[in-house]
């Protein structure tokens, strides 16, 4: 299964750079609009610390971490949904894409223009939205003088949003204050943002993150080197230097993916044998067939039964046998439901 995720914002808002964070890819990143000229596809590992406590004990000799897939659009400006900087045809790209990821600017510098002339994520977010309704307008209004079939609307597909900066003295904010969250129950502050725009049509995030994206790739950088680690960390003042997982340069990204891919309606499962520990992604309620599928086309079509064991109880057995002996381990059928942190071994 391959969930593919829009990036789409302003010019300078951090998309790039997102993805260098993500992908760890070089990605050419400058101070001026649309240094990305076309939209571009990027994989990006995710390596749970799930992954990594089963991998401690298997010991294996490989490490596949599942991936999510973003696509990298150029940045929107006014009148895109009328082909401003090729906006139409950045817009396509998006419909393309099964979910959006909208980054949002809340960093000041200097030598990185505003292509609005100043900061302010609210009226960022109100640009996008208008593009967006335009764009989807003009679809609808073209598919009802043609007689055809409307192409996939924007403003229907799940919208998440990211906020690149810093959460402190958030002035330019107040009026969504509190959307900064990691999880998806804070309903009144949702509702908040909606009654900013045209309540029977707008753009709806269903969650919303924050992270400083240059910050944390410096950090990143720095992996190697703990004492310019502990530098980096100490000019930021949300962070207490002393916290050793703050000096974990994955540490908050590994965050931001866990709670997005939770988000997105993706569980975790995973495999391994003699060489390979893997981790994998899949539709929450998804059936044990359709992981075989993932795994490999055979265990599909010669598919018999399926050995599970939630990574829980792996952990404190650490042997397979042992957890057999021990009624651990569950024969599934292949309409059962896949598990979150499920360890899968399909019989052929």
């Amino acid at each position: 299964m391959k969930t593919k995720i829009g990036l789409c914002g302003l010019p300078n808002s951090g998309k790039s750079t997102f993805i260098k964070l993500v992908s760890q890819v070089e990605v050419l990143i400058a101070p001026y609009p649309f240094t990305t000229l076309k939209a571009q596809e990027y994989a990006a590992p995710i390596i749970f610390e799930e992954l990594k406590t089963l991998h401690l004990i298997t010991q294996t000799k490989n490490l596949i971490p599942p991936y999510l897939f973003f696509v990298d659009i150029p940045g929107l400006i006014r009148g895109a949904h009328k082909g401003e900087g090729l906006g139409s045809e950045f817009l396509s790209y998006l419909r393309g894409c099964d979910f959006v990821l909208e980054v949002v600017r809340n960093f000041r510098r200097e030598d990185v223009p505003h292509p609005e002339g100043n900061i302010d994520p609210l009226r960022d977010i109100k640009i996008i939205e208008e593009e967006i309704k335009l764009a989807d307008e003009e679809i609808l209004k073209r598919a009802k003088k043609e007689k055809i079939q409307s192409e996939t609307l924007l403003l229907n597909k799940d919208w998440f949003l990211l906020v690149n900066g810093t959460t402190t003295d958030l002035h330019e904010l107040n009026t969504i204050h509190g959307l900064n969250r990691s999880n998806t129950d804070n309903t009144d502050n949702i509702n908040h943002y909606e009654s900013v725009s045209d309540p029977h049509k707008s753009v709806k995030f269903k969650n919303i993150y924050t992270l400083d994206l240059l910050w944390e790739l410096e950090l990143l950088e720095y992996t190697d080197n703990i004492n310019l680690r502990r530098s980096v960390l100490d000019q930021h003042r949300s962070v207490n230097v002393d916290d050793e997982s703050a000096l974990d340069p994955y540490k908050s990204v590994n965050e931001f993916f866990n709670q997005f891919r939770k988000d997105l309606g993706l569980i975790q499962f995973f495999t391994f044998n003699r060489d390979i520990t893997q981790g994998w992604l899949i539709r929450k309620d998804s059936s044990i067939i359709e992981a075989a599928g993932m795994i490999h086309t055979d265990f599909e079509l010669k598919f018999k039964i399926a050995e599970t064991i939630s990574l829980e109880n792996f952990v404190k057995i650490k042997n397979w046998e042992k957890a057999r002996k021990l009624g651990l381990i569950q024969n599934k059928g292949r309409e059962a439901k896949v598990e979150e942190n499920e360890i899968i071994f399909v019989k052929i």
